[in-house]
């Protein structure tokens, strides 16, 4: 499968596919809005087979691209409420994670990571609340990402344009009127324990998004990184889930770094419209001994006055 690039009307991003920047051009380059394909990396396509074989394993006997015409939307969210958190924590996951960003040029001593999650997109009239949850529109740093997050994104199986994502470009660097002064990110992970309450059937979290639809003619690209391949971007584009009209379910993994570097001297994305309350700094271990950020470190990114909340990162 070849990597392709679908620019609908004009796009204000580029794309560079397997370019030779190193780690503090490519921060650089995606701080300014541009998104990278690598296309062949022994260690992606590693991540890919053994997330296909734990996958396959948690599914069996069913076909997991196929699974959703043979289990409700109640046993999917189920099925991936045991799985996920199981894949997450995995330490081959932690391991996989690790070997991927260092064979892209980056050192773990300097690089701090949240933990990889699978995601599953399922076909139209499936699970898509909840453990299953369908994107709008969004920055992740609408979601408390601090700017200088950095997201790989990887698939599992084959993705195609019409069970993958959206870019929104234009937006990157200018203010689009967003509900994200309502989301609270210490109350957002103390909800992740009642996550079954919130899958299949609606889900009444907040979740950032414009305030209003965005035109249905609004430039938007769409990226097709291969299997063995990743796409990454910052934390503050604007992109979306796209409404999987395909027959297959799609799987992949996304995981978020940020550099040390860029936290102390605060570099990163612009962030031109986040308004919520509090930071997911905290949820960042450095690669090479799992380490926190230091308290000093975090605060200039906090809420004041407000909780440290719940860690999401639970190393094995």
């Amino acid at each position: 499968m070849s990597t392709s690039t679908d620019i609908r009307r004009t796009p204000m991003a580029n794309v560079h596919i397997d370019p030779s920047f190193d780690d503090a051009e490519r921060r650089r380059r995606l701080f300014a809005g541009d998104v990278l394909v690598y296309t062949k990396v022994p260690e992606v396509a590693a991540f890919a087979a053994f997330t296909r074989d734990l996958v396959t394993g948690a599914l069996g006997p069913d076909d997991p691209t196929s699974v959703h015409t043979r289990r409700s939307p109640d046993e999917l969210a189920d099925l991936l409420i045991d799985f996920k958190p199981k894949f997450i924590h995995h330490p081959e996951s932690i391991a996989h994670l690790r070997r991927v960003v260092t064979a892209l040029g980056a050192r773990e001593d300097e690089v701090y990571a949240d933990v990889p999650k699978l995601r599953t997109a399922f076909p139209r009239g499936g699970l898509s609340t909840g453990i299953a949850y369908a994107f709008q529109p969004h920055r992740d740093t609408w979601y408390a990402a601090p700017r200088q997050q950095v997201n790989w994104w990887m698939p599992v199986w084959p993705v195609a344009t019409d069970n993958i994502m959206e870019f929104f470009p234009r937006w990157f660097g200018r203010e689009i009127p967003n509900n994200s002064g309502d989301y609270n990110y210490y109350v957002a992970n103390a909800w992740r324990g009642r996550i079954k309450d919130f899958s299949g059937s609606k889900d009444m979290r907040v979740h950032p998004a414009p305030n209003e639809p965005l035109d249905a003619d609004e430039p938007r690209v769409t990226v097709v990184p291969p299997v063995g391949g990743i796409m990454i971007f910052s934390g503050d584009q604007l992109h979306a889930s796209i409404p999987n009209t395909s027959d297959a379910t799609r799987y992949s993994i996304d995981f978020r770094t940020v550099h040390v570097g860029d936290v102390r001297d605060g570099s990163g994305a612009p962030c031109a419209d986040v308004r919520c309350v509090g930071t997911a700094m905290r949820d960042f271990r450095r690669l090479s001994d799992l380490a926190d950020f230091t308290e000093e470190e975090v605060a200039p990114y906090d809420t004041p006055g407000t909780d440290d909340g719940v860690k999401v990162f639970v190393p094995s």
